[in-house]
């Protein structure tokens, strides 16, 4: 009997040696890059928006239990490197259609880094000053006209046309919405602040707030008293919302509902001195830019360390390139100096556009 299970047991020793060195194929140094930064109508399942399970910030789409990512920082240079400058104002930068646009607020322009890595291009000249960017579940362009006072979606494929998603709060525009992040069910949360000097007759808004435009539906403000809010941010698995108040110095979030509506109030997760646009990468770690650099912290708000730059202070950042592993970074130093420009840095861990 014992000769005749000798085989057997053989079998499935072969069989669990295979699946163990699979398994270590998948996540050890020998791993295909992990891809993000999911804009595909399939990439979240609709029980995912209804209240069913989610994953936590270290889930992989469709694994039965966390990836681990490690730390994003060892091993790099921690140091930016510029990859086009000389520009006036540079903002909302955003991977997109494997490309990358940002603009150039001063210039009233959205400009595309070509795929070389190196030259850049105007791609939408007359951008309404055109300030943060994102991208929806549809692959469509979403922009922050600031100076036209709206948000706006692209409606053609070429990303060419557009045509807007939110023009007005109680019958008046819009402050000058700042910056822009779309959740996979469709749902746009936008900062709306104000910088410089009132207008004669005071700014449209008698508050500077963050809004949520529900998929097909009206702009609403969220209930919260901020300072100035800038930069906005959704976790991995859209269940949390960040928002960088400018004014206070602070990081800021809240957990969300199925239907993006915020559960609670809005609490500092980190301080920010100067705080402006963010990121956020697959294992949920954000990316603060701020006086003293790029600022990064995990999920629970613990320090990883900083990103600095040679010269300028940075002011909004975003994951891109074939393995969504680069850290692009705009940055400002006056305009038309050299380093008021674009900036990269290839990190360990993918991120969201």
């Amino acid at each position: 009997m014992t000769k005749r299970r000798w085989p057997i047991v053989m079998v499935l020793v072969s069989a669990a040696s295979v699946l163990v060195v699979e398994a270590c194929s998948l996540t050890g140094p020998d791993a295909e890059p992990r891809q993000s930064g999911c804009i595909g109508t399939g990439c979240f399942e609709a029980g995912l928006l209804e209240g069913g399970p989610q994953p936590g910030p270290d889930a992989e789409a469709g694994s039965d239990g966390p990836v681990g990512f490690g730390d994003p920082l060892v091993g790099t240079s921690k140091t930016g490197t510029l990859v086009k400058g000389g520009y006036n104002f540079v903002e909302g930068p955003v991977w997109i259609g494997n490309r990358l646009l940002f603009s150039d607020v001063g210039a009233n322009t959205i400009f595309e880094l070509g795929a070389d890595g190196a030259t850049v291009t105007a791609f939408r000249p007359n951008s309404g000053g055109a300030n943060g960017n994102a991208v929806d579940s549809q692959g469509r362009l979403v922009t922050c006209e600031g100076n036209r006072g709206r948000v706006t979606r692209s409606t053609d494929a070429q990303l060419v046309n557009r045509a807007p998603v939110a023009d007005t709060f109680n019958a008046k525009a819009f402050n000058a919405p700042n910056d822009v992040i779309v959740r996979a069910d469709g749902t746009i949360y936008f900062t709306d602040p104000f910088y410089g000097t009132p207008p004669d007759g005071g700014i449209p808004q008698d508050k500077l707030a963050v809004y949520r435009v529900p998929a097909g539906g009206a702009p609403v403000r969220l209930a919260f008293a901020f300072d100035k809010p800038n930069g906005i941010a959704l976790s991995p698995d859209g269940n949390r919302l960040y928002v960088v108040d400018n004014g206070d110095g602070r990081v800021l979030f809240t957990e969300l509902n199925a239907d993006g509506t915020p559960k609670g109030d809005f609490a500092k997760i980190v301080d920010a001195d100067g705080g402006d646009g963010m990121a956020v990468d697959q294992a949920g770690n954000l990316y603060v830019a701020a006086k003293a650099g790029v600022l990064v912290f995990d999920a629970t708000g613990k320090s990883l360390g900083t990103i600095t730059l040679a010269l300028g202070t940075p002011s909004n950042a975003t994951f891109g390139g074939p393995d969504m592993k680069t850290l692009y970074i705009t940055s400002n130093n006056g305009g038309g100096n050299a380093a008021t420009g674009l900036y990269s840095i290839k990190l360990n861990v993918p991120g969201l556009p």
